[in-house]
């Protein structure tokens, strides 16, 4: 397969990403209409040297719906997806809260810094317990000086019952399935990099997380592999014979869950 250059690369993904559609599990979606491109820019900036790109971008390749309806008893999914330069980060915020904050917010998530990456992000915000009221989940993306935001609005179990009231707000009692909650669906780097693959799980009892490589087979550990305490891979020294498809398995008691993450390995651009 001939080598392709980052900027090619980053027009055939989001040709490819703006055929996504929104999806979400266990839940009864009211309008999941949600088509709003919210985004918060810093001043421009010129482009920095050893950058294949004149500024920051992120965009929305999946929006999470604008209304979703919380049913009894099932664990609600919550879908967000975006792509853009560097390695955008995901956070989730619960409530209501002013545009000048959601722009000065700090990141809870740990950023890579790989100016030449282009990747695509997906985080999933799990509620595993009954709503007493609505509430709103905005899924906040960021890239270097770009933000960009979407928010759901959930509605609780409609019932009558009194004695509901006791158990709304309490975690779901006994053992969940493993549910890998923040991954890369795309990772394109420059060759010689080191490149982090996430794999963040919620499960009760906690899960074990395994990686199978390009080759469909569980990833030895050795000096340019390694599975960290986190379920994170981290490949060192990208190599060409590195593309493909990574794919990350939590297990635990009462289930799996699996993602892949396809790995795309480029030239560096000649000045």
């Amino acid at each position: 397969m001939q080598k392709m250059n980052l900027s090619l690369c980053a027009l055939a993904l989001l040709l490819f990403g703006s055929l996504s559609s929104v999806h979400s599990r266990a839940v009864d979606i009211v309008d999941d209409s949600n088509d709003v491109d919210n985004s918060i820019e810093a001043e421009p900036e010129e482009k920095p040297r050893g950058r294949p790109f004149e500024a920051d971008w992120l965009k929305f390749t999946k929006t999470p719906p604008a209304k979703l309806q919380q049913t009894a008893g099932a664990t609600l999914e919550i879908v967000c997806e975006m792509m853009g330069s560097q390695v955008p980060t995901i956070q989730w915020i619960v409530g209501h809260m002013p545009l000048s904050e959601i722009e000065n917010l700090d990141s809870n998530v740990v950023s890579e810094d790989a100016a030449s990456a282009i990747v695509r992000v997906r985080s999933v915000h799990i509620i595993d317990h009954m709503l007493s009221e609505s509430r709103t989940y905005t899924c906040v993306g960021r890239t270097g000086s770009k933000t960009v935001y979407a928010s759901t609005v959930v509605h609780p179990v409609r019932s009558d019952l009194g004695d509901m009231r006791m158990v709304r707000e309490k975690q779901y009692p006994g053992p969940q399935k493993p549910r890998i909650i923040y991954t890369e669906k795309t990772h394109l780097d420059l060759m010689g990099s080191s490149v982090m693959l996430p794999c963040k799980v919620h499960a009760r009892p906690r899960a074990e997380v395994t990686w199978l490589n390009n080759e469909n087979k569980e990833v030895v550990q050795n000096h340019r592999y390694k599975v960290l305490p986190t379920g994170d891979l981290l490949i060192s020294e990208l190599k060409w014979e590195d593309m493909g498809n990574y794919k990350c398995i939590a297990r635990n008691s009462v289930g799996r869950d699996s993602a892949d993450t396809f790995v795309y390995p480029v030239l560096k651009e000649q000045d």
